[in-house]
């Protein structure tokens, strides 16, 4: 990588879409005129949206290329996003034609999990492992394998989709059709209607938290709760790709006390030879997908 590549990344989750130009040396990255935005319920108005903020950028910015990561399934060889299960797009959308023809930018469209994973890769605390999942937990949940240093991507590229592994047979409805998928019991807002079921008030998945870590009772049984539901899914992981790290990333493994609660139990249940995974806390944090975005 040249030193001082500079580029316009985006990171467009369910709930938020982060922006920034990055400006990339060696060994190291630096984010300029970071912003965050609410992501709209409707693709029409994401890719509005979007177009509003490059125009925004490019007042006053110099970049090279576009670089964005998406929660869903996309067709990243044509910039095609096929499904998004919490953002209102419409399947099938050429995203990188979109931009093309409207703005006359190059861009670059990838899942956001698998930008997780270049920048943990790149960046992060990872570099001298071969075998590698890598979660980013938030609105809902994605992932990527990493196997001999490749990201493995599947025949469609959807290889490392966790959040829709069923963990209870004819569980709670997903926007994916499936019931009883992952992320309905460990995603921020798996965690927040948990709260509401259990006291009848609303609260956010940060808030519960940050509470539960300050010793408060009902919030500490409601990240226990979910702590066993992130166990199941990682002793699942561990038994059957047998990684020799999973990192962790995403707003709701911010505070450390559920990935620690579910790392104990995990370590413990899963087939003896797995007990050797390291389950790590991503390096990057929040800036992991927007930093991978940038690294297309």
């Amino acid at each position: 990588m040249k030193n001082n590549k500079r580029v316009l990344a985006f990171d467009i989750g369910g709930t938020k879409i982060a922006s920034g130009i990055i400006e990339f040396k060696e060994d190291s990255y630096q984010i300029f005129d970071y912003q965050k935005n609410k992501t709209p319920r409707n693709g029409k108005e994401v890719i509005q949206k979007l177009m509003e903020l490059i125009v925004y950028y490019k007042k006053d910015n110099s970049f090279e290329k576009i670089g964005i990561g998406i929660a869903g399934q996309v067709d990243y060889k044509n910039g095609i996003v096929r499904h998004t299960p919490n953002i209102d797009f419409s399947d099938n959308t050429n995203l990188k034609k979109i931009i093309k023809e409207t703005i006359g930018e190059s861009v670059k469209i990838q899942n956001d999990v698998k930008c997780f994973a270049l920048a943990e890769n790149v960046f992060g605390r990872v570099k001298k492992y071969h075998n590698i999942v890598y979660l980013a937990i938030g609105t809902g949940i994605g992932g990527a394998i990493e196997i001999d240093d490749k990201l493995y991507r599947g025949e469609n590229n959807i290889a490392g989709e966790f959040g829709h592994m069923v963990i209870e047979s004819n569980g709670k409805k997903c926007p994916c059709g499936n019931r009883g998928c992952w992320e309905q019991y460990v995603s921020g807002q798996a965690i927040e209607k948990l709260y509401y079921d259990l006291y009848k008030q609303k609260k956010k998945a940060k808030e519960i938290a940050i509470d539960s870590a300050s010793g408060i009772k009902k919030d500490k049984k409601v990240i226990k709760q979910a702590s066993l539901y992130l166990a199941t899914g990682l002793m699942n992981i561990i038994n059957t790709i047998n990684p020799v790290v999973i990192v962790v990333g995403g707003s709701v493994v911010r505070q450390d006390e559920i990935l620690k609660l579910a790392k104990k139990e995990a370590l413990k249940k899963v087939l003896i030879s797995g007990r050797k995974t390291k389950i790590l806390k991503s390096r990057l944090g929040n800036e992991a997908t927007l930093v991978g975005a940038g690294l297309l």
